[in-house]
């Protein structure tokens, strides 16, 4: 049924049909088409041929996305559109600075004439809805086959946070939420984040650990420790800085047949996300195990590099 031409797709039934619905009947065999040709006309002049093309549908989730220098053209939906994208960048001897700057004073015409300024470029590839379409009433909107239409999409594939206990034993333990989970507690009138998470069974809540948050780690070299220094006095700053790193990401990495989470942060002086074996625990840190969180602080930084705040916020 995914056969792409209707013709070819009308024969290859036929012969399955002739042969009891039996793929390995009807296409295996003395029935193999390179043994008994599948014809498609009366006079037997057209056979069809031994590879054929498929179609299968997707969901494909787009976004309207401003044209600026990083804008990926191999995303861009309209091929039209791209067309006449890649032609620009082309004309400006491929550097998409020069190409998609300036638009207001040198701009990209369509066919018709008309200015480009945003384009619909491919999105997510995993996403979920969070709502079903209604009209200002609050009653469902349904389509023309009496479905309801999913409205307001997160992506599940992202993570939201991971918050940290310590069990009853002492260990540390994670929790990882997804985007979507987030979104879901909070429509449902919950905390984002669960700091009762398994207290029946004797967890605390430590802290969360979302992108972009700030900690302070202890030092061993130095003998600095976070949790016998005043935080919030600025003229503790140059003891702080060096030890003070940006959450940029977590992930799982396979190692072997197991996968461990690996948790990277960044020195909260660097501007850029280039990984040095040299300087490994100066400029990033790249942690494997959480007992390595045991004595590190979570603060809060305002818009100009204060530490405003300590502790979970």
């Amino acid at each position: 049924m995914t056969v792409s031409k209707p013709i070819y797709q009308e024969a290859l039934l036929k012969r399955l049909q002739e042969n009891g619905n039996d793929p390995k009947k009807a296409f295996g065999g003395k029935n193999a088409p390179a043994k008994n040709p599948i014809f498609i006309d009366d006079t037997k002049t057209e056979k069809i041929p031994e590879k054929v093309k498929t179609v299968i549908f997707e969901t494909v989730y787009t976004i309207r996305k401003e044209i600026s220098p990083d804008l990926k053209l191999e995303k861009v939906v309209d091929v039209g559109v791209r067309t006449i994208l890649e032609n620009r960048l082309k004309e400006f001897g491929n550097d998409p600075k020069k190409a998609f700057s300036n638009l207001n004073e040198n701009p990209i015409l369509n066919k018709n004439g008309k200015s480009i300024k945003r384009v619909t470029i491919s999105g997510i590839s995993n996403a979920q809805s969070l709502h079903d379409k209604r009209d200002k009433d609050g009653k469902l909107i349904l389509d023309k086959n009496g479905n309801t239409q999913p409205v307001d999409f997160v992506n599940t594939g992202n993570n939201h946070h991971v918050a940290v206990y310590r069990d009853a034993d002492g260990n540390l333990q994670e929790n990882v939420v997804s985007f979507f989970d987030a979104v879901t507690r909070r429509n449902l009138g919950m905390p984002i984040v669960d700091k009762e998470h398994k207290a029946s069974e004797g967890w605390q809540f430590l802290f969360s650990m979302k992108q972009n948050e700030y900690f302070v780690f202890p030092n061993e070299k130095t003998g600095f420790n976070p949790n016998e220094t005043d935080l919030l006095n600025p003229e503790n700053y140059g003891l702080i800085s060096p030890n003070l790193f940006r959450v940029q990401k977590f992930s799982k990495v396979i190692y072997g047949n197991s996968a461990v989470r690996d948790y990277v942060f960044r020195h909260h002086l660097e501007t850029t996300v280039k990984d040095t074996k040299e300087l490994k625990d100066i400029a990033y840190k790249s942690i494997k195990s959480l007992t390595v969180f045991n004595n590190i602080v979570k603060v809060r930084v305002n818009h100009i590099g204060q530490i405003i705040s300590v502790g979970e916020y």
